[in-house]
Parts: structure tokens; sequence; C-alpha cells
């Protein structure tokens, strides 16, 4: 008897999902205050409100498709951020001071606990995916903390859950005596009492630390009460690292006893761990408030995580989303979903699509047309090409109160936990930092410095003197200040571009050349090579340089006002 091709094809295809498989589940932690589903701007002198900017947590997570093309299931969770909560104290309290983090965290872990499946032998593990922005971030990585030490706990585990955790991030603590074990047992008559060794959950050392907490894990699996996870790919933009109240750097050196933040113990293990397969972090060159010094990775050379931490330009917000103009937000998220979907895996017969997150690639171009169409209401806004997006002055009131803090790509130091002081004895390594290709484009094309946002100048002490007095100088000029992070007191004071190479107005291709940016002083610094562009990210250049407008203002802005190129090339300010 004789099969039609097309019932063959069915019954294959039912065959295949008939089989199990394995889910995708992705966690999108958003940025302080930021809620996507609930958030509403007040209007302001008789203007209409409108729905609040999203971050790209927001924007990333509206952009997961629920199943990829091999029939993944890909299910998202959307957390708002801290300080979004009923009422002033949690809205101040929690905004301000990073209050509510291990609230988040379990929340976070609780979604992922009752949708995990336990493994079985012939289906792959589900696949976890983190992502994050500002403190949500800290709160991603903190979730891939505990994952690495604690595993997924099983249904079962989950009445214990608030025990354990209690026991994690109070490792090290002198005065904390860890409770899961005691109460299991006495629960558990009939089970055979182990336990980790106590003697080291009370060490600060970070050796010590950690050996009693894969011992913790250890009896836990023995229990059967967790299984060993791995985190696919985590994904955060600025990382901030802040969580307490924050106390202003001239009264740290004033009286040098003080920590940077008042806060209780807790450890939150944000470090890169061997169970993390992927770890991506856009990061802002031009943030200088004091609190958001940014959270810097550092891989492990014996057991290396694929890990990428670029340098764009723009504040912390321009980097991470929420300000009306898009254009540098746009560009991170576009490298962020080419690092997610694995469009940078060169060797393609290792790609899987369970690995990675499929996006629906649309929504690039209905990004642009979002921003494009924010340029037309707003007629005070010149339209803005590629990586000359706006750069927001954020060191306002009442943040410059707290002080500030230039940022240092590729010279950063580790921190002591206790009290977050800069460790100046112990520099960060393995920290795979890289410079975007936006920042060169932005330079050459004397892209604007940073600017004021216009509805806080108006209002009662919220202004910062010195981008009004750079709007007023551009004025009297008739010209602009131009955007350059290797000026004295700047982030990228001291790197220089020793090779010339012309930016041309066309990007064609994402990877014909790498240049690197080079340490001129005697440390001996690792250069930091240009960011390659992905696939993404060049559709999001190509749907820009279509519109005619973005070439008008190319070449009328590459020149500066006394008709001269900013060049690049050999320069060290």
């Amino acid at each position: 008897m004789t099969t039609n091709p097309r019932e063959q094809q069915h019954r294959a295809a039912t065959s295949s999902m008939s089989v199990r498989r394995p889910k995708k589940l992705i966690v999108c932690c958003d940025g302080t205050w930021a809620d996507s589903d609930n958030s509403w701007v007040k209007g302001k002198r008789g203007q209409p409100g409108h729905p609040a900017f999203p971050t790209n947590v927001a924007r990333i997570a509206r952009a997961i498709k629920p199943e990829d093309d091999d029939h993944h299931p890909q299910i998202t969770y959307y957390q708002a951020g801290i300080g979004t909560g009923l009422g002033v104290y949690n809205h101040v309290v929690g905004g301000g001071t990073g209050l509510g983090l291990a609230v988040h965290v379990r929340e976070a872990y609780a979604f992922l606990a009752s949708n995990y499946s336990e493994h079985e032998s012939v289906i792959p593990p589900d696949s976890i995916f983190l992502i994050g922005f500002s403190r949500g971030a800290y709160t991603a990585r903190s979730l891939g903390g505990f994952i690495c030490a604690m595993g997924i706990l099983k249904r079962q585990a989950m009445a214990h859950f608030y025990e354990i955790f209690e026991d994690w991030v109070k490792a090290g603590d002198p005065k904390h005596e860890p409770v899961f074990f005691k109460n299991y047992f006495q629960h558990h008559t009939d089970v055979k009492e182990i336990h980790p060794d106590y003697r080291l959950s009370k060490s600060r050392k970070t050796e010590e630390r950690d050996k009693y907490l894969k011992d913790y894990f250890s009896k836990l699996e023995a229990l059967g009460l967790t299984q060993k996870a791995y985190i696919n790919a985590i994904g955060v933009w600025d990382t901030v690292g802040a969580l307490g109240i924050p106390v202003n750097p001239i009264l740290q050196k004033a009286f040098p006893f003080l920590p940077s933040f008042f806060r209780s113990y807790k450890w939150y293990d944000t470090r890169l761990d061997d169970q993390m397969r992927n770890a991506f972090q856009a990061l802002a060159l031009d943030e200088r408030r004091f609190p958001f010094s940014p959270a810097i990775w550092e891989n492990n050379p014996d057991h290396p995580t694929n890990l990428q931490q670029v340098w764009f330009p723009g504040s912390h917000s321009d980097v991470g989303g929420s300000y009306p103009d898009s254009g540098i937000a746009n560009m991170t998220l576009a490298w962020m979903m080419d690092r997610l979907s694995g469009n940078m895996v060169e060797d393609r017969s290792k790609f899987h699509h369970r690995d990675w997150i499929q996006f629906d690639e649309d929504r690039i171009g209905l990004w642009y047309d979002c921003q494009l169409a924010g340029y037309q209401t707003h007629k005070r806004d010149k339209y803005r090409p590629w990586a000359l997006g706006k750069i927001s002055d954020s060191n306002t009131f009442p943040h410059y109160l707290l002080g500030k803090r230039t940022r240092q790509p590729g010279r950063n130091f580790a921190s002591f936990y206790g009290s977050g002081r800069v460790n100046r004895e112990r520099p960060l390594v393995h920290t795979s930092e890289q410079i975007h290709r936006s920042v060169r484009r932005r330079i050459e094309k004397c892209g604007r410095g940073v600017e004021p946002q216009w509805d806080g100048v108006i209002g009662l002490g919220g202004w910062h003197v010195t981008p009004l007095i750079q709007y007023a100088w551009r004025h009297i000029r008739k010209g602009e200040i131009s955007y350059d992070p290797r000026r004295k007191g700047h982030s990228l004071h001291g790197w220089s571009m020793p090779v010339s190479l012309e930016e041309p107005d066309d990007i064609t291709d994402g990877e014909t050349v790498r240049v690197k940016w080079v340490w001129q002083g005697q440390e001996g610094y690792q250069p930091l090579p240009e960011a390659k562009l992905g696939r993404y990210e060049m559709k999001f250049f190509q749907q820009c340089n279509k519109n005619e407008m973005e070439r008008k203002n190319i070449f009328e802005s590459a020149s500066s006002p006394s008709g001269r190129v900013n060049s690049l090339h050999g320069r060290t300010f």
C-alpha cells in the first residue's frame, strides 16, 4: 500500500511534536522605577500626559517570539523595576537605595522553579536567559549567582525556599545561624541527617564562603531537593551595584572610616560562574553620578565564559533606554539582540536554536519609525543619524550632591564588598572590554556632547549649570560643542587610536576592519578592541541611512565650526 507524501510529512511532523521540546525561560528585570505595564507620565505646563518611555528591557521582552522556528517555547517573565510599588516609601526608599532587591530575586526565581522541567536522560534541559538594566541588571546577576550556587530547586523543596535563600544571602555573616537543614530534619525524622560545614558559613573570606556554598549545594542535591542548572546567556545594560544609602565621596575623604554605602550585610553574588555560558553587558561611557558606578564583570581564565562588555556613548539611561530620544538606546538594543540571538556565532554548525533567543526582526524597523516620529513631533530636536543620538545630562540635582565619578574603561578595580570602597591593589583583569564603533563615528562626525534635559531645566532645582553654559556657548559661537571622550577629565582620556582609518559615511560591512584603542600611559593597560557590528546592528544602521535627512546631516556636521574635521588619529587629550 502506498502512502501519500503529504501524509508522511504530517506523521513525521506529528511525531516530532509529540516529543517535549526543551523550553526557554527568559527573565527580564527592569530598571529602577521602570514599569512598562503601568507607568504614566503626567503632562507639564498644560501638555497632555503620555505612557512612560520604555526601557530596553521592556522593548526586548516585547520582541521575543512565543516560539522559535524549531518549536521551542519561549516563556518570558517581565519584572517591573525596584521602587515601582505603591506608596511614597516604596518609590523613594526602594528606588533610591535598592531596598527590595531580595524580594525581586525571589519572585524571579519562583518563576523559574515553577516552570523549569526536571532533568530527563533523553531530553536536553530547559534553557535559562537573564536580562536586566540598571538595578534590574544587578537583580538578574544576583539571580544568576543564586542559580549557580543552589541550582533550580525541585517543587517539593520550594516550601523551604525562603530559608535556603536567607542562608545564601547571609553566607559570611558571623551573626547568621544557618536555618534550613536544622528545620528540615526536625520535620523529616525518617531521613538521615547531613549538614554542610557550618564553620565556613561565618567566614568573610571569599574562598571559604564559596567552599561552604558548594558543600551546601551538594547536600541539597543528595537529598533530591535541587538540580544543577546552567545559564545560557545573561545580558545586561549598565549594571548598577549600589545597594544602600550612598555616602558623599567628599565625606569619605574627610572621614576615611566611612563606607561607600550604609547597608546591612548581605551577600549578593554577581560574579561570573563557569555555569554561565555567555555574558553580555552594554556600558555607558558618559555616566558620572557617583552612586551609578558600573559593576564590571571579571572572567575566570580557568573556566572562561563567552564574555563581551562594550562601551557606548551616552549616560546610564541613554544606553539602557527610557529617554524620549532613543537613538543610542536603539543601538545598544540591536547590539544585545545580536548577542542573545546567536547572530555572532561564527561557526554556524555549532548553532542550536535552544541555546539562543529568537526575536521578531520587524521590531527593528518599528523602533526606528518611532524614533523618527519623535523627531517630527518635537520640532526643536533636529534629526540625529546613527551614533549621534542625544546624550542627556544625568548628574543633575539632587544627584550631584552625592558627587561624581568619571568612568574608566579598561582601568577598573575590584571593590571591598563590605564597604563598597575601591581596592586599588586589585585591578580587574580578563574583563573583555571593547569600545563600540559608534564612539569613533560620533567623534568623527562632531556629534554633540552632553545636553540638558529641558523639562528639568525650568523646574525648581532641576537643572545643572554645566550643560546650560555649554548650550549658551554653542549659540554664541553659532556652532556645537562636539563630543570627544578623550578630553581631560573624560572617560577615554589617555586612550588613542594610533592607526589612520577614515570613517566612511556608509558602513557596508561589520567585519572588515578591527581597530584598537591603545593606552598612552606607563601603566600598560590592555588595548580595547572595537566591537564587531552584528546583523541586527547593520540592519538598524541601514534603516537609518535610508533617510535622506541623515545623509544631509552627516555631511553638514562632518566639519567643525572652524571648518576643520575633528580627526581621531594619534591624538590624546
